[in-house]
Order: C-alpha cells, then sequence, then structure tokens
C-alpha cells in the first residue's frame, strides 16, 4: 500500500489474528511490486467503492496483473468488488469465492 498507516494498520490487525510473523507489510507504489517467487500475495486494492473512483481502480487492477506476470507469485488472492476484476487484471482466476467486505459484496480472485 502507499498509505504508511494502512499498513501500519495491516500489520497490527496481522499480529492480533496471531499472524503477523508470517507476513510482510511494505509501503510501496504497485507499480514497483516485485514479490518472491514463494510469496502468496494477499491483497483487497482500493476498488471504488470506499476509496478512490473506478477508474482508478481498473488501472491498478491492470497494473497488478502485470506485475504479477513479470515477478510471478506463488499464488495470489484479491479480495474485490469489481466484477470485471479479472479483465482488469488480465487474467482468469482459477478459482473464485462470494464474500462480504463489510456490507459490501465481493468476490476473492484466487490465482494459484
Amino acid at each position: 500500500d502507499i498509505d504508511p498507516a494502512a499498513v501500519e494498520l495491516a500489520r497490527q490487525n496481522a499480529k492480533l489474528a496471531g499472524v503477523g510473523e508470517r507476513c510482510r507489510f511494505e509501503v510501496a507504489d504497485v507499480q514497483a511490486f516485485a514479490p518472491p517467487a514463494e510469496a502468496t500475495v494477499l491483497t483487497n486494492p482500493p476498488y471504488g467503492e470506499r476509496l478512490g473512483d473506478l477508474d482508478t481502480a481498473a488501472r491498478l487492477a491492470g497494473v497488478l496483473g502485470k506485475r504479477l506476470q513479470v515477478c510471478p507469485a506463488a499464488g495470489a488472492y484479491i479480495i474485490t468488488a469489481d466484477a470485471d476484476f479479472e479483465a482488469h487484471f488480465g487474467k482468469k482466476a482459477n478459482r473464485k469465492r462470494k464474500l462480504y467486505n463489510g456490507m459490501i459484496p465481493c468476490q476473492v480472485y484466487m490465482y494459484f
């Protein structure tokens, strides 16, 4: 995330969940994202519902998809309300699971 406060909140929540030592959080721009090949990427990027707008969210999904093509990870799990996420990301998910993020209907797009 580019927001240091959001990264710190995620770090604190992971610690409270008992998984803090297994997670790595960074303040960074997605355009420079390069996860290690053995990493599992979990992300809940802005998707225009609460933060930003739909066009910005679609562009962000596209950049994330391109970065994961250049630097593939062991897996990627993306939570979003964007019904067109796969088109924006540039790849069809291996699996999808419906869920709610607060009161917002979302899906987890799973890439293995």
